[in-house]
């Protein structure tokens, strides 16, 4: 009689994959004239916009904001993201506007400006005076959706020094009354001047979050809504708002902040789940590094959250990408976001592309180049095959970052 076969326990299943957060995006965009003045006509191609599209007003009547849905992958976001951009422009040229995308309008002159009609954008005003007509930019931010506030708050921990870095890529904002400011992002010097515009301190749990923002509402702000940390609780929605970004000059460049915001999510939440243990950044070195990235963006040195020391600002890249392999191959996104950084790496950073332009443009060319670049003819390699291994472009010795 042959002996019975030895009984094997199978080997325990590695533990499940934390689910893909959603995210979505919101865009804001000048109004110009040809001639680069502001064109206070948001009213205007508000009422002529398709009805149901997410589309709203903002601080001045030459702003406007476009918004995707939920999103679950990047091809949608991507497309999203384009259809808005191309209804806002159409719905300005008929205004005799042009849509642009960039974090500052390049040819405005400080001092009151057509504003906004809201009870609450008044309410601001009347608690900041001045402020209002000098505090004038567009940024790009990324929802992504996290399970509860609990996971929110232990997120924000955990992304908080990755905030230099995406502020670094996104520079698209080198124009100020007219001239060149020398800044990648002078979007963030102006709008740095908010008092509550600032990192957000690091909080133990919901409770100590709460306490923070209404320390702050009472101090500095009105409500929760004008708590302009660069990533934050969202006041209105289950997410993690990133709100770091300069509005992208094109969709590629926003599509990029929002495949690394949601990957930043989907690690941190995997990661506090592991109890891994993370690096407390003070927010001196923090607020010193976002100085620098606005300045330089990634052509400077830059904070490496995980180490917690300044490395240059493209070694910087290259490992965060690394870092969030898993959660984009996870998601999908590897393919997408690999291209996106090099192609980033390639053409340079909005700031950049905009001092090209305006080098060998009068005002109404460099005007309407910028409208030509904001508005998209495609979404972009999403989906496009990638061949390589590790990010094409990016080396741990680079230091040439714009």
């Amino acid at each position: 009689m042959c002996p019975a076969a030895p009984r094997t326990t199978p080997p325990p299943a590695p533990p499940p994959a934390p689910p893909v957060p959603t995210v979505g995006v919101e865009e804001e965009f000048f109004l110009l004239h040809p001639d680069g003045s502001t064109a206070a006509v948001a009213p205007q191609v508000l009422g002529d916009l398709p009805v149901g599209r997410r589309f709203q007003a903002e601080w001045m009547q030459f702003q406007i904001e476009s918004a995707t849905g939920v999103c679950t992958d990047l091809g949608a976001l991507a497309a999203e993201m384009t259809a808005g951009r191309r209804a806002v422009a159409r719905a300005a040229a008929a205004r005799g506007a042009e849509m642009i995308s960039s974090g500052t309008a390049p040819f405005r002159s400080s001092g009151p400006g057509a504003h906004t009609e809201d009870d609450r954008y008044q309410r601001i005003r009347d608690r900041f005076p001045g402020l209002a007509d000098e505090v004038v930019a567009c940024g790009a931010h990324v929802h992504v959706g996290v399970p509860s506030r609990a996971t929110g708050v232990e997120t924000l921990n955990r992304v908080r020094g990755w905030l230099p870095l995406l502020l670094a890529l996104s520079g698209n904002s080198p124009m100020w009354d007219g001239g060149d400011s020398g800044w990648e992002s002078y979007r963030h010097k102006v709008f740095s001047r908010w008092p509550t515009a600032r990192v957000a301190p690091w909080c133990r749990d919901p409770d100590a979050y709460d306490a923070a923002l209404a320390e702050c509402i009472a101090a500095e702000a009105v409500d929760a809504g004008s708590v302009y940390w660069y990533a934050r609780l969202s006041p209105r929605f289950p997410t993690v708002e990133f709100r770091i970004a300069d509005t992208g000059l094109t969709v590629a460049d926003t599509l990029l902040q929002a495949a690394l915001c949601r990957a930043m999510v989907a690690t941190a939440i995997a990661e506090a789940a592991a109890h891994q243990p993370v690096v407390v950044v003070p927010e001196a070195v923090l607020e010193d590094s976002l100085v620098g990235a606005a300045r330089y963006g990634l052509g400077t040195l830059l904070v490496d959250p995980r180490t917690g020391v300044l490395a240059p600002g493209p070694a910087v890249l290259y490992r965060l990408v690394e870092h969030l392999r898993p959660a984009l191959l996870a998601a999908g996104d590897w393919t997408t976001v690999a291209q996106l950084v090099t192609q980033r790496r390639t053409q340079k950073s909005g700031s950049a592309r905009q001092r090209a332009l305006r080098k060998r443009l009068d005002h109404v060319g460099f005007v309407a180049a910028l409208a030509a670049a904001s508005v998209p003819g495609d979404p972009g390699p999403v989906g496009a095959a990638y061949a390589g291994g590790p990010v094409a472009g990016i080396g741990h010795d680079e230091e040439d970052g714009r």
